[in-house]
Parts: structure tokens; C-alpha cells; sequence
């Protein structure tokens, strides 16, 4: 039978090899929006899933999402062919890419922007010179750019100009924690002029308190004695203001949804996997859905970091902050007790991402208060998700805690 012109057996079988892809990257069922309270804006859809669905990819986007897809499905599958496939075509994109960049058109492009960010999931993945370095190079690339292109509304009016602004903000958050570097995100027009008068979803309005963090971390930083340093007292005060912030963003976020939007239950009504040895805790955390979960992980692991400043800072006049210690541990053992829900398989390999920098922010607390059996245990999860194919999980241990430099 012949196919209509519109058609060809190449492209049915991209499309074919994207969607299995998808299924097991983000499966429809943890990303459903529940019922929330009129008026109320909601998460951004995936970048990949609007990249994917684009009628007109480009041939750049398209040899990125082949060499992610490939490499992804041979791994599963155990096919040394398609793996050599998906590697080769890993290659050609970044040739490619090299060629698009010199266009400043096409570099600031939603579609050359998502090549990027394919390629640094890519990194993500398969840690081709470690995962570590490969996917902070290609999310570098990704601010780059974006900086170029400017906070113009106009520039983020796209699906896919929203989904790719929403990643940004939240790579530039995680790396300005890690590295202790401040972000262009944190500027005053950065934070409102790219959604004009539309109203920002919940995560985004906890990303505008979070990525003010890596610039008091880099503060901080350049600090020779902060015992004796006039700024000390400033940064305390900017710190309370913002933990002010966040608890009224978590009171405000309790009230979008008609039920309690996360709830502790016993463990042994989430499915456990066979992987991961179960934690000391005997109950874990149920959500909505996976944006739901993101968000409050993304919410303990960024009081924990405020907390630890604060703590520091208490250290410094003199006095130990028991206030901060505990609400550190607290928010450490709520990432540990929401482990379960993102690592089940109903939330595919978006879960398993998006647990990560809760972790190492977990990892971190335990570390600095002692808690060795905990942090062990986390360690153990992060090397787990590196053996279920995610090699950065396992290098985030190896360059922090192990020998290798990053």
C-alpha cells in the first residue's frame, strides 16, 4: 500500500521512536493538572514533549531528539546497532550546531535552543566527558543565548518559548546553588518582563525566591572574615526577608487546590522499588502529580540552602542557629520521604531528573549535621539512579564526595 505524499516510512519511524521515548520520559498520567481554584495559572508544558510535537523541527533539532532517543532505547534494549546509530548521530548534531551558533538568528531560535538543551539531556544520560561537565556546558550555552535574545515579552510568547524560559530559570538555579554563582535571572527585568501581564504558575513564583540564592552564595563567598565583615548583618536581613517569602508562597500554594495538594502516609501504600533499600523513616510522601512534587522538593531543597546560610551566619556572631538546624533537617527528611514517589515508574525518567538536586541538597544537610546513616543512604540512591541509566545522579557523588575533580 502507498503512503500519502505527506508521509514517508522515515519520518513514521521518528515519529514512532519519539513517542516511545516520551512514554517512558514522562509518562501523560504524572503530569496531569488536578482541579485548582479559578484563574490560577499552571506549569508550563515540557519543553521536550512541545519540541517533539513541533510540525517543523529542523533538521539540528531533529538529529539531537534521534541521537537522545536512540542511545535512550538501545540502552534499554541491549542493541550495540542502534547505539552506535544513536552516538553517530550525537555527533552530527554537535558538527551541526557548531554551523548554526555563527547565525545569531538561528542561535537565539526556540528551536536552536532546545537542540541544546536535548543535547545536554543527552549529557544528562550517557556522561560522554562526564555528565557533570557535559550538561553545565550545554546549559551555559542554553544562558548564553538566551541573555543574547534578551527579556523582551515578545521573545517568550511561543509554547515552546515558555516551556524553554522555565527550564532556564531553574538550570540557572541549580548550577547558581552548586557553583555559588549568581544569575542575570536575578535582575528586576528578568523577572517580570518576560511574562508581561500574564500571571505566573506556582513554580515560577518559587523560582523568583530561589534564584535570588547563588548571588548571596557568591557574597558570600568573596567574604575573607565574615565575622568582621559590615555586610554580614545586610545579607542576615535580605535571608529572613526571603524565608518570609517562602513561607508565604508555600501558604498561598496550600490554597490553589480545592484538596491538600501533598499528604505523609504510611510506606507501605507507595510502591516500592526493588533498587533502592528502604529508608529509616516509615512513611513517605503522595502527591497530585509530578509538578506538584517537583515544586515542594524544589521548595525543602531551597529552605535548606537559606537555612545553612543563616546558620553560618549565626556561627559567625558568636551563636549556633538550633532554629535553622532543625528546619534543615526537617526539609532534608521530607526530599528523603518523597524519594519513593519520584523513582516510582509512573513518573518515568522526568522523576528521576528532578529529584536529583533535592538530593545532593539533602546529601549536603546530612552531611554538615551528622546524620551518616541518612546520607549514605542518599548517596545510594544517586548511584542507583545512575545505574538505571542517568549517569549524572552517580557523578554528582563521585565529584563531590569521591576523587574525581569535576
Amino acid at each position: 500500500m502507498d503512503l500519502p505524499p505527506h508521509l514517508n516510512s522515515a519520518s513514521i519511524y521518528l515519529d514512532g521512536m519519539f513517542d516511545t521515548f516520551l512514554r517512558a520520559y514522562q509518562p501523560s498520567s504524572s503530569i496531569l493538572h488536578p482541579a485548582h481554584r479559578a484563574n490560577i495559572a499552571t506549569p508550563a508544558a515540557s519543553w521536550i514533549r512541545v519540541a517533539i510535537a513541533l510540525p517543523n523541527r529542523g533538521s539540528l533539532l531533529t538529529l539531537a531528539l534521534q541521537a537522545l532517543c536512540m542511545t535512550k532505547t538501545a540502552r534499554v534494549f541491549g542493541d550495540q546497532v542502534l547505539l552506535r546509530q544513536g552516538m553517530t548521530e550525537h555527533g552530527r548534531a554537535l558538527r551541526m550546531l557548531q554551523h548554526v551558533i555563527n547565525d545569531k538568528s538561528q542561535a537565539i531560535s526556540d528551536r536552536t535552543q532546545a537542540a541544546i538543551r536535548v543535547l545536554g539531556m543527552y549529557e544528562l544520560h550517557e556522561g560522554t566527558i562526564g555528565s557533570v561537565v557535559g550538561w553545565t556546558r550545554h546549559q551555559e550555552a542554553v544562558d548564553q543565548l538566551v541573555q543574547l535574545r534578551g527579556p523582551s515579552h515578545g521573545e517568550y510568547e511561543s509554547e515552546l518559548g515558555q516551556a524553554l524560559l522555565s527550564e532556564a530559570r531553574r538550570s540557572a538555579m541549580m548550577r547558581g546553588v552548586q557553583f555559588f554563582k549568581g544569575s542575570f535571572f536575578s535582575e528586576e527585568r528578568w523577572l517580570s518582563e518576560p511574562w508581561g501581564d500574564k500571571p505566573k504558575d506556582y513554580i515560577q513564583q518559587l523560582y523568583d525566591i530561589g534564584i535570588v540564592l547563588p548571588s548571596i552564595c557568591e557574597q558570600l563567598r568573596e567574604i575573607k572574615d565574615l565575622r568582621k565583615d559590615p555586610r554580614r548583618e545586610q545579607i542576615k536581613q535580605i535571608c529572613q526577608h526571603l524565608d518570609s517569602r517562602f513561607h508565604e508562597w508555600h501558604d498561598d500554594f496550600l490554597n490553589i487546590f480545592p484538596v491538600q495538594p501533598y499528604w505523609e502516609q504510611p510506606m507501605e501504600l507507595m510502591p516500592q522499588s526493588a533498587d533502592i533499600s528502604p529508608s529509616r523513616f516509615r512513611t513517605s510522601f503522595g502527591f497530585l502529580n509530578l509538578h506538584i512534587a517537583d515544586a515542594m522538593a524544589s521548595f525543602w531543597s531551597l529552605r535548606i540552602l537559606l537555612h545553612t546560610i543563616l546558620r553560618g551566619l549565626s556561627v559567625a556572631e558568636g551563636t549556633v542557629s538550633q532554629e535553622s538546624g532543625t528546619k534543615i533537617m526537617t526539609c532534608a527528611c521530607n526530599i528523603v520521604k518523597s524519594v519513593p514517589y519520584f523513582t516510582q515508574p509512573t513518573t518515568g525518567f522526568q522523576g528521576m531528573h528532578w529529584i536529583i538536586f533535592p538530593l545532593k541538597a539533602a546529601l549536603s544537610a546530612f552531611r554538615q549535621l551528622g546524620w551518616d546513616n541518612e546520607w549514605q543512604w542518599s548517596k545510594g540512591v544517586l548511584v542507583v539512579l545512575k545505574n538505571r541509566g542517568i549517569s549524572y545522579g552517580g557523578d554528582v557523588v563521585e565529584v563531590q564526595w569521591g576523587t574525581r575533580d569535576i
